[in-house]
């Protein structure tokens, strides 16, 4: 922000200075310069608008979806944005090398661990887990994306479990482990335990050999009849999230023993999701689905999850740079009303949205985006229900033709990682505040 308001300073002094030293190279009196020309000697005028023209609307987005903060599982039936399922495919590595489980290993079970670090949605519903073991093997140079999909085995190893997040931090005591966040645990058919303890030695000295031999897994949840939730889970939490082998000797039952499969920031993971917005709203499904665009002038939306984006394009700012004057924009501020009825009990807000600029077929990041997020923006205002975003230098260079006028990109943040959605106000919005740019400028005489 003080990098922003240097600036204008800078460009008033210019302006100032040049204007000191004409009457300083003149000797008529300054009292008199230039009174034929400028009225009442307002060399600079500071106007206000929020009428500036904005075309926008929703569209289908992609993104890319490896090795990302978080994996989501889950799934949800959303009244707005229709059914969205999340799913993760996975690698594990084993604990320790040369671990030799003896010739008379037994399983006692396999449990897979997964630590949760949020929840999205109804906190009340239940989830139904489905375990694949993977036949395809996750690439460490393949760009996996949202829509990826990896071939797995046809065997549910978690025979459907079922289970309803809860979130609350309470001390429990687990195969001698004090685990005090919350976690999930799903139990596994001991088909799979049995393979990993019957791998040879040599399958258990390097990191590789072990994944060409147990290539992975893919979690998954089915689909919910309404509201549902998304969990989302820290994979390489090592502490809590493991693949859990329990096993003893057969000579010394009494003995159990407990081997654990890890996932690091080395493995490979993606998360995959699966939207249908057939079962959205008219309103929603008309703008995406069947390209009736003019409805984002009255609704726009955002979703996670490699979902949902919003084009903001302004068409007339090209026609600001006339032949006789130069416009100084001192500020311009994005403003991005949600409905005043919106609900943010199951579906709550985002804590952040971004804004990125459109070339006819990448994006870039806009100039005012690096003055820091304390002034470009994006954060949620839960006591306004806005966010709002200072796109100042972005709007100027547009003006002067150095951006191309093609538009901007709203999404939500960590799209790739996160459950979130919203809905906001168009610039034609029937009720409540609508979409709109607040603008302060300058224009000076060329």
């Amino acid at each position: 922000m003080r990098k922003h308001l240097i600036k204008v300073i800078v460009r008033t002094a210019m302006l100032v200075g040049l204007l000191a030293l004409v009457f300083a190279s003149c000797k008529k009196t300054p009292d008199t310069i230039g009174s034929d020309l400028i009225d009442d000697n307002n060399y600079i005028n500071v106007l206000k608008t929020d009428t500036m023209q904005i075309e926008c609307h929703a569209y289908i987005d992609s993104i890319g979806s490896k090795n990302v903060r978080f994996a989501l599982l889950g799934a949800m039936n959303d009244p707005v944005f229709g059914s969205t399922e999340a799913s993760f495919y996975t690698q594990f590595r084993f604990s320790s090398a040369g671990h030799l489980f003896g010739d008379n290993a037994v399983v006692d079970s396999l449990v897979l661990q997964l630590a949760l670090s949020s929840l999205y949605g109804d906190t009340t519903s239940m989830h139904t887990v489905h375990v694949f073991e993977l036949t395809d093997t996750l690439s460490s140079t393949e760009p996996y994306y949202c829509y990826s999909t990896l071939q797995s085995s046809n065997i549910d190893l978690a025979n459907g479990y079922q289970f309803t997040p809860r979130l609350k931090n309470t001390s429990t005591i687990i195969g001698g482990d004090t685990i005090t966040q919350p976690i999930v645990r799903i139990p596994l058919n001991n088909s799979l335990a049995t393979t990993l303890i019957q791998l040879d030695s040599n399958s258990y000295s390097h990191p590789d050999n072990f994944k060409s031999l147990f290539k992975g897994l893919y979690i998954t949840c089915d689909g919910v009849g309404q509201n549902g939730s998304i969990c989302s889970i820290n994979l390489t939490n090592n502490t809590l999230t493991r693949l859990q082998l329990y096993y003893h000797d057969a000579e010394t039952p009494e003995n159990p023993q407990r081997y654990d499969y890890y996932i690091t920031s080395t493995e490979n993971y993606f998360n995959h999701f699966d939207h249908d917005y057939t079962l959205g709203s008219p309103e929603f499904t008309q703008q995406v689905l069947q390209g009736e665009t003019a409805l984002g002038q009255e609704t726009a939306y955002v979703q996670a999850m490699g979902g949902i984006r919003t084009r903001i394009h302004f068409p007339n700012l090209t026609l600001w740079n006339d032949s006789a004057n130069h416009i100084i924009i001192n500020e311009a501020k994005l403003i991005l009303p949600a409905p005043s009825d919106i609900d943010t009990n199951i579906f709550t807000a985002p804590q952040k949205l971004v804004l990125v600029g459109l070339n006819d077929s990448t994006t870039f990041i806009i100039p005012d985006n690096y003055e820091g997020d304390a002034y470009y923006g994006g954060s949620y205002d839960a006591t306004t229900k806005t966010v709002a975003f200072r796109i100042s230098e972005y709007i100027e260079r547009v003006i002067l033709g150095r951006i191309p006028n093609v538009g901007l990109s709203l999404g939500i943040d960590g799209a790739s990682y996160n459950p979130y959605r919203w809905i906001v106000n168009g610039p034609n919005a029937s009720q409540g505040e609508r979409m709109r740019v607040e603008v302060t400028y300058s224009v000076v005489q060329k």
